[in-house]
């Protein structure tokens, strides 16, 4: 079967084959670009099907929850007497009221007026009335 083309008719079926075969990759490389395109891919997905995602994402949540939950380590409470238990109370309500009183001390001292104990903050020197040299 080696039958012979003239050479005009054997370049146009090669351009017939070459054009057919950049036809060809040309649909295969838009499938690879396609495939290879995950966020347009999850993004028509999410679009197609928005309830399955969500039960999806639920399971997921839910099966990460049970399998990576810990374990709460036992803790044994000592017995505290009454006392200890008081005294626990009031270093715990006296650490926000010192924060508040310390706090408000230095407003007062920053802001210049005057205290309780007659003590002043310091403020400003106003230089037109400096006091003037002993001769």
């Amino acid at each position: 079967m080696d039958r012979k083309l003239s050479k005009s008719q054997e370049v146009e079926r090669l351009i017939r084959l070459g054009e057919s075969a950049r036809a060809c990759l040309e649909d295969e490389a838009i499938a690879l670009k396609h495939r290879l395109d995950v966020p347009a891919r999850v993004r028509n997905s999410l679009k197609s099907h928005p309830t399955g995602w969500l039960f999806g994402s639920l399971a997921s949540g839910l099966a990460a929850s049970l399998f990576l939950r810990r374990k709460p380590a036992r803790v044994e409470k000592a017995n505290q007497s009454l006392p200890i238990r008081i005294i626990g109370l009031i270093l715990t309500v006296a650490g926000p009221l010192a924060k508040v009183w310390l706090s408000g001390q230095a407003k007062h001292y920053l802001s210049g007026h005057p205290r309780g104990n007659g003590a002043f903050a310091p403020q400003a020197v106003d230089p037109s009335h400096s006091p003037t040299p002993l001769q």
